[in-house]
C-alpha cells in the first residue's frame, strides 16, 4: 500500500483529476458487467443478485468483496459441470435399461402373439383339410363318421373356431393399432421437436422415445393375419351353415326317429353350442351380417320358396283375392319358430339387447327374406300391393300389419315341441348350458327393430294406400250426394237411407235419429272405421274425409234454411228427369215420358222442418263429441300403449269438437231466428180482429162483456202447438228464450193495434160527449167503455195463454204495457 502510495502523484490539476475518475469509473462498470454476468450463470450467483440490480448499485465496501469472491465462484461452477456430465451418464445407463426392458417385453408379447398366430393357423388349416374331407368322400363314409366322438370332436373344433375368432381380433387390433404407431412415428420424423430449456436436468422420468419394432414385426405379419382373418370367417362361415342344416333334419326327423337313432345324433343342445360358438366368432370379427345372410339363406329362403306361389296366394278364394294370404303367412311363421325357434331366442340373448345388436336373426334374418320375397314376384307383388279392389287391398294390407305386429312375439315364443320336451335326466355337463330367457322387454326391442328397419319403410311404400282412400271415399260422396239430391226432390221424409235394417234400428233406439238423411250420414260417418275398411295409416284421411261429409251436410241445410235451395221438382241438376231411386227415368222403366211437374218450395219456411232438422242437428253434434270419438279410438288405437292411446283420443277429440262446433250456430240460428219469425208472423195474424172490438158495441144497444173474445184463444195457438209438438225435441241449450222472443214481438204489436183502438175510441167519445153524458145519466156503460172493458178481458186471456207457455208474464215489455193501456177497464169490470 505505502508503494502504490508513493507512485500517486501529490500535485494533480483538476481537469488531470476528472480525467483520472473517469477512467476509474469506467473500468469499475466494465468489472460490473463481468460480474454480473457470471453471478448469472450459475445458481449461486442468482442467490446474491437480490442484493442489487448492477453493481454499480452496490456500495463501495463490497466490490473487494465480488473481488476476492470470484475465484469461489469459478470452481462452484467447474463442480457443477462434472455433477451435470456425471448425471447424464447416469440417466443415459437408465434409460438403455429401460428401452432393453422394453423390448424384453416388446419380445414376450410378439412371441405370444406368434403363438397365438400359429395355433389359430393350424385350427384353421384343420378345418380345410377336414373340409376337403368330406367334399371328396362318399356321403355314407360321411354317415359312418357320425357316432358320439365325431360329435365331440365337432363341438371342441366348433370352440376351437371360437378360439381362432377371439385371436384374430386381438391380432387385427394390435396390427391397426402398430400401423397408427408408425404412422405416428413417421409424423413426428418430419415435424422438428420443439427445443427444450436447458434449465431442466435430465431424468429417468422423461418418456422414452417412440419404437417401431415391435410395430414393424406386426406389420410383417400382416399378410397373414388377413389371411387367417379371411380362413376363419370362412370356416365359421361353413360350420353355421353345416349345424344349422343338422338343426333343421333333426326337426324335421325328430318325429319319426326311433330311440336308438337319437342317441346317434347330435343332440339339440350340443347343435346349439355349437351355432352359438359360430355367431359369437363371426360377431367378434364384425361379421354379424354374414350370420344373417347365412340363416337367410339356409333356413328361410328354402321355406318361403317351397311355400310362396300365387296357387298357395289364392288357395280357399278366387285368383286374385289372395283369400290364402293368411294361412301363408301364419304357415311359414310357425314353421320358422318350430325349426329355427331356438336358434333365433339364442342369438336374441346372447348378444346386446336393444336398438342396434350384433346379429339380429329377426328382422335380416327373417322378416326381410320374408318381405323380398313379397315384393320381388312381379304376380305376387301386383296381386298383394295393387289388386285394383279396394276390398282386396284392405284385407291385404291388414293381414301384413297384423302379421308384422306380433312377428317378433311369435318367433321368440317357445313352441309346443320345446315345451313338450323334458328337462329331466340331463347329463351334468349339460344343465350347464345356457338357455335363454325372453322377457315382454326383449319382445318389445326386438319388435321396435323391425318397424325401425329400412326394408320395413320399403315395403310400406309399396302400398298404394293413396288411391284405397280415394275410392272409399269416393264410394261415401256417392251416397252422400244421392241423399242429399232424393231429400231435395222428396223432402225430409223421403227414405234416403241405404243400409241394414239393423243398423237403423240401432241408430233410431240408441242414438236418436229420425231422419232418414241423417241416418245415411250417420252410417256413412261410421263405415270410416269399420274393420273392413280403415286402415291406420289413413287414419288422418278418413277423419278429414269425415269432417269434409259433415261440412257437406251442414251447407246443404244451411243453404235450405236460407232459401237458396229449393225443394221439390223432378229434375236433377242438370234437367234431367229422375226416378225414384235417383237415377234417370229413362233407365227405370224405359219411358221418355215426363214426370208431373211439382213446384219448388224453401223448407226454411216451415217451422216443423226447421225444428226436426235442427234437433237431428242438436243429436249429430253430441254424438260427434262423444259416441263417435270412441268409435274413432277403438279403430285405431293398438291397446298396449296407454300413454299413446290417450294422446290419440285427445287429438280425435279436438279435430271432431272443431268440426261440430259449426253446427250449434246453426241450430241456435234456427231455433232463435228462423222459427221465431215463423211462428211470430203466424201468431201476429189474428191481431188484425183487435180493430172489428169497436164495431162489435158501437151504436149496438150490447150489454157491457163478459168474457175474453174469440180471437185471443187464436193469437198463441200456432205457439202452443209447435211447443206441444217440439217439446221433447228442443236442445236443452235453446231453453225458452225463442218463446220469449216470439212473444215480445207479438206482445208488441198487440200493444200497437190496442194503442191505436184505444185512441180512435177516445176521439169518437169526444165527438159523442152529449150522448155519452145522456147515458150516464140513465145509469148505464158508454159503448167506448164497453170497448175498454173487452179490451181488458183480452188482455188478462192474453195473459193466461203466456203462462201456459210457461214464460213469466212479467219478464214480457208488452205485457207492462198492455197492462197500462186497459187499467182504466179494471174499474168497469167491478161493477156489477
Amino acid at each position: 500500500m505505502s508503494e502504490s502510495a508513493n507512485n500517486v502523484p501529490m500535485a494533480m490539476s483538476t481537469s488531470a483529476l476528472e480525467s483520472k475518475l473517469r477512467d476509474l469509473k469506467d473500468k469499475s462498470n466494465k468489472h460490473s458487467q463481468l460480474l454480473t454476468a457470471k453471478l448469472a450463470s450459475s445458481q449461486s450467483g442468482q442467490n446474491l443478485l437480490h442484493i442489487g440490480t448492477s453493481l454499480s448499485t452496490l456500495p463501495p465496501d463490497l466490490h473487494s468483496l465480488l473481488t476476492q469472491l470470484h475465484p469461489v465462484l469459478s470452481s462452484a461452477e467447474a463442480t457443477e459441470k462434472q455433477y451435470l456430465q456425471r448425471l447424464e451418464r447416469l440417466v443415459q445407463c437408465g434409460n438403455d435399461i429401460r428401452l432393453e426392458e422394453r423390448r424384453v417385453q416388446h419380445a414376450k408379447d410378439c412371441a405370444e402373439l406368434y403363438q397365438d398366430l400359429l395355433a389359430a393357423e393350424t385350427a384353421v388349416n384343420k378345418d380345410h383339410s377336414q373340409r376337403r374331407h368330406i367334399q371328396n368322400v362318399s356321403s355314407a363314409a360321411a354317415d359312418e363318421t357320425s357316432d358320439g366322438q365325431q360329435i365331440n370332436g365337432k363341438l371342441d373344433h366348433s370352440a376351437s373356431l371360437e378360439r381362432c375368432a377371439q385371436t384374430t381380433l386381438i391380432l387385427v387390433q394390435d396390427l391397426k393399432s402398430s400401423t397408427d404407431v408408425v404412422a405416428a412415428v413417421t409424423a413426428s420424423k418430419v415435424v422438428p421437436a420443439s427445443a427444450t430449456s436447458d434449465l431442466n436436468l435430465p431424468s429417468m422420468r422423461t418418456p422414452l422415445e417412440d419404437d417401431m419394432e415391435r410395430a414393424q414385426f406386426m406389420m410383417k405379419l400382416a399378410p397373414r393375419i388377413r389371411r387367417l382373418e379371411s380362413d376363419t370367417v370362412t370356416a365359421l362361415t361353413y360350420r353355421l351353415e353345416e349345424f344349422l342344416r343338422a338343426l333343421q333334419e333333426r326337426r324335421k326327423t325328430q318325429e319319426d326317429r326311433d330311440p336308438e337313432e337319437e342317441e346317434q345324433v347330435s343332440s339339440e343342445s350340443e347343435l346349439l353350442l355349437m351355432i352359438g360358438h359360430c355367431m359369437r366368432g363371426l360377431a367378434l370379427l364384425g361379421r354379424g351380417n354374414e350370420v344373417e345372410n347365412i340363416f337367410a339363406r339356409v333356413a328361410i329362403m328354402p321355406l318361403i320358396t317351397s311355400k310362396m306361389s300365387m296357387g298357395r296366394l289364392d288357395e280357399g278364394g278366387p285368383r286374385g283375392e289372395c283369400a290364402g294370404l293368411n294361412s301363408l303367412l301364419d304357415d311359414i311363421v310357425e314353421t320358422v319358430a318350430d325349426i329355427f325357434g331356438p336358434v333365433i331366442r339364442l342369438s336374441e340373448t346372447m348378444f346386446h339387447v336393444g336398438q342396434k345388436v350384433h346379429i339380429d336373426l329377426i328382422t335380416d334374418g327373417v322378416w326381410v327374406p320374408i318381405a323380398t320375397a313379397l315384393m320381388a314376384d312381379a304376380a305376387i307383388k301386383m296381386a298383394i300391393f295393387s289388386p285394383g279392389i279396394a276390398s282386396i287391398l284392405q284385407s291385404n294390407h291388414v293381414a301384413l300389419d297384423n302379421f308384422l305386429s306380433h312377428l317378433a312375439e311369435r318367433l321368440l315364443k317357445e313352441s309346443q315341441l320345446t315345451k313338450e320336451k323334458p328337462r329331466t335326466n340331463l347329463e351334468p355337463a349339460e344343465k350347464l348350458y345356457f338357455c335363454p330367457t325372453i322377457s315382454a322387454a326383449t319382445i318389445h326391442l326386438a319388435q321396435s327393430r323391425i318397424y325401425s328397419h329400412v326394408k320395413t319403410a320399403e315395403f310400406s311404400k309399396r302400398w298404394n294406400l293413396p288411391i284405397y282412400y280415394q275410392l272409399r271415399f269416393g264410394d261415401c260422396c256417392t251416397r252422400m250426394n244421392k241423399a242429399i239430391e232424393l231429400t231435395r226432390r222428396e223432402g225430409w221424409s223421403m227414405e234416403v237411407f241405404t243400409g241394414d235394417a239393423e243398423v237403423t234400428d240401432t241408430l233410431r233406439n240408441s242414438v236418436g235419429f229420425e231422419l232418414s238423411f241423417f241416418l245415411e250420414l250417420y252410417d256413412i260417418l261410421l263405415s270410416f272405421w269399420r274393420p273392413d275398411v280403415i286402415l291406420k295409416p289413413l287414419t288422418n284421411r278418413f277423419l278429414r274425409g269425415a269432417v269434409q261429409l259433415v261440412g257437406r251436410s251442414l251447407a246443404f241445410i244451411q243453404d235450405g234454411m236460407d232459401g237458396k235451395l229449393q225443394f221439390g221438382g223432378g229434375d236433377d241438376p242438370d234437367g234431367n228427369s229422375l226416378n225414384h231411386n235417383g237415377g234417370p227415368l229413362s233407365e227405370s222403366n224405359g219411358s221418355n215420358l215426363p214426370l208431373p211437374s211439382r213446384s219448388t218450395y224453401s223448407w226454411g219456411d216451415s217451422a216443423p222442418d226447421v225444428a226436426s232438422v235442427a234437433w237431428e242437428l242438436a243429436i249429430l253434434e253430441v254424438s260427434m263429441s262423444h259416441d263417435y270419438v270412441s268409435t274413432v279410438c277403438g279403430a285405431i288405437q293398438s291397446g298396449t300403449n296407454a300413454l299413446d292411446n290417450s294422446e290419440i283420443q285427445g287429438l280425435v277429440t279436438e279435430v271432431l269438437k272443431e268440426a261440430s262446433s259449426q253446427i250449434r250456430p246453426l241450430v241456435e240460428r234456427a231455433w232463435n231466428g228462423i222459427i221465431v219469425k215463423l211462428l211470430t208472423e203466424k201468431c201476429s195474424g189474428p191481431l188484425a180482429a183487435v180493430k172489428g172490438v169497436v164495431a162489435t158495441y158501437r151504436m149496438t144497444n150490447r150489454p157491457p162483456p163478459t168474457q175474453a173474445s174469440p180471437y185471443v184463444v187464436t193469437i198463441l195457438r200456432p205457439l202452443k202447438e209447435f211447443s206441444r209438438d217440439f217439446s221433447l225435441r228442443t236442445p236443452d241449450y235453446i231453453g225458452s228464450r225463442w218463446k220469449s222472443a216470439i212473444l215480445t214481438a207479438v206482445t208488441d204489436r198487440y200493444c200497437i193495434a190496442v194503442e191505436e183502438l184505444i185512441t180512435t175510441v177516445q176521439r169518437t167519445e169526444v165527438a159523442l160527449q152529449n150522448r155519452r153524458a145522456r147515458r150516464a145519466a140513465s145509469g148505464g156503460m158508454s159503448d167506448g167503455d164497453k170497448v175498454k172493458l173487452q179490451l181488458y178481458l183480452d188482455f188478462q186471456a192474453f195473459c193466461s195463454d203466456v203462462k201456459e207457455l210457461g214464460i213469466d208474464p212479467s219478464t214480457i215489455g208488452g205485457i207492462t204495457k198492455l197492462r197500462t193501456l186497459t187499467e182504466d177497464a179494471q174499474k168497469l169490470d167491478q161493477i156489477p
